[in-house]
């Protein structure tokens, strides 16, 4: 701005009343503030988590998936179906180990109280990572089972069977650690953990030749623990904020 704009602003300046031009921004800040918190998308918010949610945990569950696929087709094709299975189970859970890491990573790393001063409240935002990471863990079992089917002589859907029931018994116990520790979680905590269950449901299949058991009890099994899975998500998300010490 020059000179002699600024002398021509001197002169043809507005007197204006203190009082109405505060009242003019309050209204204006009021308005903006309304705005905003109206404008709820989840398909914003959808878009939000995929761009936050750190780039080598897709990278890691793409890795996954590509060396297991190697393995079963090149390097384990000709051994028995038991092995495969159990190998699959561990990768299964080892995919969901790594998003459940992603979904609660506000809280193992203390950015529960900064992210609940955003727009979107931490509730919403862990209700859209529970849909992408588990869309995307479905994809992940679907795609395990297409490449097995051609490995085994076990049908697509006697697989995905096989992965869905250790899947949602790891997220049960997994979700059910986090409500319990919801305040007080680290990262080195959720691991130990983590490690543990994996060791144990590796010792309980091998134990109880978990693949040997007639197909209406894994049907029932996973109803059972879909159910369950479900109920925990709930009382999950029943809670409108969460507090430090709730």
């Amino acid at each position: 701005m020059d000179n002699e704009t600024i002398k021509k602003m001197k002169t043809y300046e507005v007197k204006i009343d203190e009082i109405q031009r505060q009242a003019v921004i309050n209204l204006g800040k009021q308005k903006i503030i309304q705005h905003q918190l109206g404008r709820y998308s989840l398909f914003d918010l959808f878009c939000l988590s995929i761009r936050f949610t750190r780039l080598h945990t897709w990278l890691i569950q793409f890795a996954l998936l590509i060396v297991t696929t190697f393995l079963i087709t090149k390097v384990m094709n000709d051994d028995p179906a038991i092995f495969i299975l159990q190998c699959l189970t561990v990768t299964v859970i080892f995919s969901v180990i790594f998003f459940v890491d992603e979904l609660f990573r506000s809280f193992t790393t203390g950015m529960w109280e900064l992210e609940q001063t955003l727009k979107y409240d931490l509730r919403q935002h862990v209700v859209i990572k529970l849909l992408i990471f588990g869309l995307a863990d479905l994809l992940f079992i679907t795609c395990l089972a297409f490449f097995c089917q051609g490995v085994m002589a076990i049908s697509f859907w006697k697989v995905i069977l096989y992965l869905l029931v250790p899947f949602n018994i790891t997220c049960i116990v997994l979700f059910s650690l986090f409500t319990i520790w919801r305040n007080t979680l680290s990262s080195f905590v959720f691991w130990i953990s983590s490690g543990l269950i994996l060791m144990g449901g590796v010792f309980l299949a091998n134990f109880f030749n978990v693949y040997e058991i007639e197909m209406k009890y894994w049907g029932a099994g996973y109803i059972f623990s879909m159910a369950l899975l479900v109920l925990i998500v709930m009382n999950m998300l029943k809670v409108k904020k969460w507090e430090a010490f709730c």
